[in-house]
């Protein structure tokens, strides 16, 4: 008869756990996340009759495919643009910019067409000022001589910045970041990256949006460049 130690029940119990909870994170679809899930990125447009409300669906309880109690109040319309991410059992997590805000939620894939990939110039496609409301990116034409290709690059400066409310004394608490480097545009032209000091970003553009992440090492707490971006300039 076989003896297990204590450390290896240990270790498959902690397998069996993280196994479990797979499913669950894959079925989340949050603003948080959608930057950073970059392997499946789209353009998309709802579709459906006129008049007609493709509502969003929750990411909680066994939804979005548990039916009309995941349904949410909030919907689009027929014709409205959608950035479309991860996509699993005809469902799509999809990215709605609104005037003042996003959203963020699952919708029937049914209820999509999805957009041919828009080509990406090299450098014309990167270079301007990036916004997604608090932090910035811009992207500018490397000065000659100061890449390793002579100033044919890019250079990617951000600013970061994290408002974490007021203290105990009612000081605001604020945390900030960025960097300064050569940005790197992979062949294709539709993603890029940059690094300098510990600090990783990448990037990739889709439709009119630069979609941007890095490794949590780009300055104070909570500071990060993850998010979805439009052109400010």
């Amino acid at each position: 008869m076989r003896r297990w130690t204590p450390f290896f029940l240990l270790f498959l119990s902690m397998a069996s756990a993280a196994s479990a909870a797979a499913p669950a994170d894959a079925a989340f679809c949050r603003n948080g996340l959608f930057p950073r899930e970059q392997e499946q990125l789209d353009q998309g447009v709802v579709t459906g009759q006129q008049g007609e409300k493709i509502h969003f669906f929750s990411d909680l309880d066994g939804c979005p495919a548990g039916g009309a109690q995941c349904r949410r109040p909030a919907y689009l319309v027929p014709g409205d643009a959608v950035l479309v991410g991860k996509r699993d059992a005809g469902w799509a997590c999809v990215w709605y910019q609104g005037r003042t805000r996003e959203t963020v939620s699952w919708i029937a894939l049914r209820s999509l067409s999805l957009l041919p990939a828009m080509p990406v110039d090299p450098l014309r496609g990167w270079t301007g000022l990036w916004s997604d409301g608090s932090a910035s990116i811009r992207i500018a034409p490397a000065a000659p001589g100061k890449t390793p290709d002579q100033g044919q690059g890019l250079i990617l400066a951000s600013r970061l910045r994290w408002d974490g409310g007021s203290g105990p004394d009612g000081e605001p608490r604020a945390h900030f970041g960025g960097m300064r480097a050569p940005l790197r545009v992979e062949p294709a032209g539709t993603r890029a990256s940059a690094a300098q000091d510990g600090c990783a970003v990448r990037l990739v553009r889709v439709g009119k949006a630069l979609v941007a992440d890095d490794n949590g090492a780009c300055g104070g707490l909570n500071v990060r460049h993850t998010g979805i971006y439009y052109r400010r300039d």
